[in-house]
């Protein structure tokens, strides 16, 4: 039996208690619309009690009849008409009108209860909650509902349910188009929130660098998408790929939840983790445990590297890390990785005055983070004392993570990793077993080896096998240890 004041749109009793028990992010339903509207996607998320809130997110998505691409969110153009709601819907509530042409339906208290207003795909959507991935970066919004029992989560979903009916019913009386007759009931299950939103990210991609090239250039870095790795039989990175660096795996797993499950912090009253400085020496797997940090959260992983940003025109560098903060919060939820942070951002006592426009953009960005969830930013260094001791305070780089060279044990876990992932990409075994006293003579030869070194032995033992012109057979103790020698600090 279904619940609700709504008469096309009403919900499921289970849902009443997933929300008051703590729900995550989660496709609440979902159904096609005819033009000008192409479909309706609700999604719903809430904190366990005591001090439990919900948030409610419906996304009305035009189709393409107002126009390609809308660039009225970034200021750029005039939004289609398919995006704007007339007034009268805003009359059948009480309400206040913001920026933009949307509205605030409001609370017993005249407080803000959803938000109804275009968001950054040409979508309308009707909310409470922040909802980065759907809504414009900056803005008003309504916060997400409180609610401490069942009477009032069926009065938020009551309300929400109206709202959503009446906009629904406004964007199809503007367009002098026949309301259609839909039926949609809410529920805690449903398609994954990676299947529903994979259109809506494209669109913001695509707009995204839209508004970069208007804006003079490309975003820096390179974007790592775990999905898409997936879909192309790609190995992704995991924790368990990078060896020897169990305590800095640990302090990232932490992170990992900031990303994932960012409604676990809230629940405790607790701010997520913003920004993690990775520090030791080169080869140390700085750069993997950051891609297998985004690969474990789901996250796109944005790698910017120093040459990616610096540059000879004056404004230019500081620009590119604007870019880049820019187009992590447009993809969330998202791990920005600053590779050789120290060329960056250096201390400003000792630096040139663009290191000084440079660590400022980096401020303002990191505390501007506040206000947005699924972003995390990293960044890695071989010298943490040469960077701004600015960036290094709480709420920006507050977290420092030292991932040092390997000890014995941390080798030989380094070593195991190399060889498995070999041999799960030949799909046969590779190397010989190695005994106590083999792995004792490997161990004791790569003493200050890097993981970077490791890596290299083992690549170099598999390369003269391909050299040799073998097809089967398998890498014995004593060929390993013969390219030791040839490798990192030993050369």
């Amino acid at each position: 039996m279904m619940g609700g004041m709504a008469q096309r749109l009403s919900w499921d009793p289970a849902l009443v208690e997933r929300l008051l028990g703590g729900l995550a992010l989660t496709v609440l339903g979902q159904l096609g619309l005819p033009e000008p509207l192409s479909r309706l996607v609700v999604f719903g998320r809430s904190d366990t009690q005591p001090d439990g809130r919900i948030a409610l997110a419906a996304v009305l998505v035009p189709t393409a009849r107002g126009g390609a691409v809308a660039l009225g969110p970034f200021g750029l153009g005039p939004h289609p008409a398919a995006t704007r709601v007339p007034g009268d819907a805003a009359a059948r509530f009480r309400s206040r009108p913001v920026g933009g042409g949307g509205f605030f339906v409001l609370d017993d208290d005249g407080e803000p209860r959803f938000l109804v207003a275009s968001g950054i795909v040409r979508q309308t959507t009707v909310s409470c909650g922040t909802w980065p991935v759907l809504m414009q970066l900056a803005g008003p919004r309504a916060p997400a509902r409180p609610v401490a029992d069942r009477d009032q989560v069926r009065s938020e979903l009551a309300v929400f349910c109206q709202v959503v009916e009446a906009v629904v019913d406004a964007v199809y009386e503007a367009d002098a188009m026949p309301v259609p007759d839909y039926r949609l009931a809410l529920t805690p299950t449903g398609v994954g929130v990676g299947t529903a939103l994979g259109g809506l990210r494209k669109v913001t991609r695509g707009t995204a660098d839209l508004f970069s090239r208007v804006q003079g250039g490309r975003p820096p870095g390179e974007v790592y998408d775990p999905a898409a790795d997936a879909a192309s039989g790609e190995e992704p990175t995991r924790f368990d790929d990078v060896g020897g660096q169990d305590a800095a795996r640990a302090e990232l797993e932490t992170i990992c939840l900031a990303v994932r499950q960012p409604d676990a912090f809230r629940a405790w009253g607790a701010r997520p983790p913003r920004g993690v400085l990775l520090h030791g020496p080169p080869g140390t797997g700085k750069t993997m445990l950051a891609r297998a940090l985004a690969h474990e959260a789901g996250a796109r992983f944005i790698h910017v590297r120093a040459t990616d940003v610096v540059s000879k025109w004056y404004g230019e560098a500081e620009r590119r890390v604007q870019q880049a903060f820019d187009r992590a919060r447009a993809e969330t939820p998202a791990v920005l990785f600053f590779d050789e942070v120290d060329a960056l951002a250096r201390d400003r006592q000792l630096s040139h005055e663009a290191t000084h426009r440079i660590v400022s953009t980096f401020l303002e960005n990191m505390d501007g983070l506040r206000e947005v969830e699924g972003v995390v930013v990293l960044a890695a260094t071989n010298r943490p004392e040469a960077v701004d001791d600015a960036l290094l305070r709480p709420g920006r780089f507050d977290r420092l993570v030292d991932v040092p060279l390997p000890d014995r044990e941390g080798r030989r876990a380094i070593f195991q990793v190399h060889m498995r992932r070999a041999e799960r990409r030949a799909r046969r075994t590779l190397f010989a077993d190695l005994d106590p006293d083999q792995w004792s003579s490997l161990l004791d030869s790569t003493e200050g080896f890097s993981g970077a070194d490791v890596a290299e032995t083992v690549r170099r033992a598999l390369e003269e096998k391909v050299r040799s012109g073998a097809t089967a057979g398998e890498i014995q103790p004593d060929e390993l240890l013969s390219k030791v020698a040839g490798v990192g600090r030993q050369f």
